[in-house]
């Protein structure tokens, strides 16, 4: 009796792949093959091609997924990697923000980065959009949660990593504007996020591995940890924010993040053409 029942589910599995096997090929064949795959098929990214200024020509669209960059940007970086953690295969085209080519609004409306191209003339902009949009459509390493309760708390992370953020900028650009409110919303957020990865007893915000909470809140911390030196209120290396310390060191570890790292001599120049008075140079790397 059991033999007889193993044998008619092994006919009805049979005869359910030959019925719809051709349908599989149907469906493959109407989908753009590189939304399909799930392979990582990363090969080498140069990420320090000059930055295209007014008067320099669009390059030719050559079917790869490219993405619209500015070496430095920390909106950028974050598309930068999420495409690095799947492991896919893009283009950069990098874009002097200061003097942008004329062309640079037909790809991205805004005229900011990141913007991917993901066929011709088709867009996708805003760093936390073309993250989520990378991780709809390439399955590889997902980033998001799949829990709701989880998902909205590592999105919440991402909100309270803005008092991260807006110090850095005050510190960089304009040092007498911080205020004590801008401290506070800074220290809120440095509290707030060891809290989570306490909570979480995890080596990352999301895991055995960073997801989306972690790369898109790094950007900021890498820059503070490399500039805390020009400025005490940057520096979160003190004995209290130990935890925290040891997630940045972990996640400079990360592959996705070490490809795209900037050496800090070099960060540091770019950072003081943001001045008064000053411009940044995009394409120190170029001439390293």
């Amino acid at each position: 009796m059991i033999v007889s029942t193993f044998s008619f589910a092994m006919h009805v599995l049979v005869s359910s792949f030959r019925v719809l096997a051709p349908v599989a090929h149907v469906l493959e064949a109407m989908l753009p093959l590189r939304h399909m795959s799930v392979k990582a098929v990363k090969g080498a990214i140069n990420y320090n091609t000059k930055h295209l200024k007014k008067g320099d020509p669009l390059p030719p669209y050559t079917g790869k997924l490219r993405v619209y960059c500015m070496r430095y940007c920390p909106f950028a970086q974050r598309t930068i990697l999420a495409l690095n953690a799947k492991q896919l295969d893009y283009e950069v085209v990098n874009i002097d923000l200061m003097d942008k080519p004329e062309w640079f609004t037909t790809k991205s409306p805004l005229g900011k980065v990141p913007a991917i191209e993901i066929e011709e003339n088709k867009t996708i902009y805003e760093s936390l959009v073309t993250v989520e949009y990378l991780d709809d459509v390439y399955p590889q390493r997902p980033l998001l949660p799949k829990d709701p309760v989880k998902k909205a708390y590592d999105k919440i992370i991402v909100e309270v990593a803005t008092g991260l953020s807006t110090l850095f900028y005050k510190v960089i650009r304009n040092p007498e504007t911080v205020t004590e409110n801008t401290m506070t919303a800074y220290r809120n957020a440095v509290s707030f996020i060891q809290e989570q990865l306490k909570s979480r007893g995890t080596k990352f915000l999301d895991g055995g591995e960073p997801g989306y909470a972690d790369y898109m809140i790094w950007p900021w911390f890498e820059r503070i940890w490399m500039l805390q030196d020009v400025d005490e209120r940057l520096k979160i290396d003190g004995p209290e924010n130990k935890l925290l310390v040891e997630y940045i060191q972990n996640m400079l570890k990360d592959p996705a993040v070490a490809a795209f790292l900037v050496p800090k001599d070099i960060l540091l120049q770019v950072m003081e053409g943001y001045r008064p008075g000053n411009r940044p140079n995009y394409d120190l790397l170029l001439e390293k």
